[in-house]
């Protein structure tokens, strides 16, 4: 869930990522495209990835 990767993030990064990534990059926050811009945006692919998918 969203929720789940929020307390990842949190977590790893040790920042809220409510507050730090909601738009960051091409794939964490609303909607996504293109080529992710780092590690951390990728993360946030594979989790929109999975979630379509269900």
């Amino acid at each position: 869930s969203l929720w789940d990767l929020h307390e990842l993030i949190t977590k790893v990064t040790g920042k809220n990522a409510l507050l730090y990534y909601s738009f960051y990059g091409c794939y964490c926050g609303l909607g996504g495209k293109g080529q992710p811009k780092d590690a951390t945006d990728k993360c946030c692919q594979l989790h929109d990835t999975c979630y379509d998918s269900l």
